[in-house]
């Protein structure tokens, strides 16, 4: 896991178009997958986005769940909930904030 700055993964996220976001879901969901050991691994995000255009986002959404809840195992605290409803009603970015922002509490403990 990589620690990052909150505000400037919350600014890139805006100024990028979407770039950023598929970035950072994709290296932060291959570090899960390193970091937690469980027997359900992450699909690339990258599929995952190809997997949602073919099922009308449906997988996506699906995707982001299992994420969410993965980071969750990772970092010990409850926001699956809340990065995910954020996700779909407001935009990804508020979701990765509060991912980052947990991600970086763990790796400073």
């Amino acid at each position: 896991m990589q620690k990052r700055d909150v505000i400037v993964v919350i600014l890139l996220g805006l100024f990028t178009c979407g770039i950023y976001p598929i970035y950072w879901f994709y290296t932060t969901a291959e570090a899960l997958n390193n970091e937690v050991d469980d027997n359900e691994p992450l699909m690339n995000y990258i599929l995952a986005i190809l997997l949602g255009l073919i099922t009308c986002g449906i997988y996506t959404i699906y995707w982001s769940w299992k994420f969410y809840s993965k980071l969750d195992k990772y970092t010990g605290e409850n926001n699956a909930i809340l990065n995910f409803i954020l996700g779909l009603l407001v935009t990804n970015i508020a979701g990765m904030a509060i991912a980052q922002s947990s991600i970086n509490k763990k790796l400073e403990a």
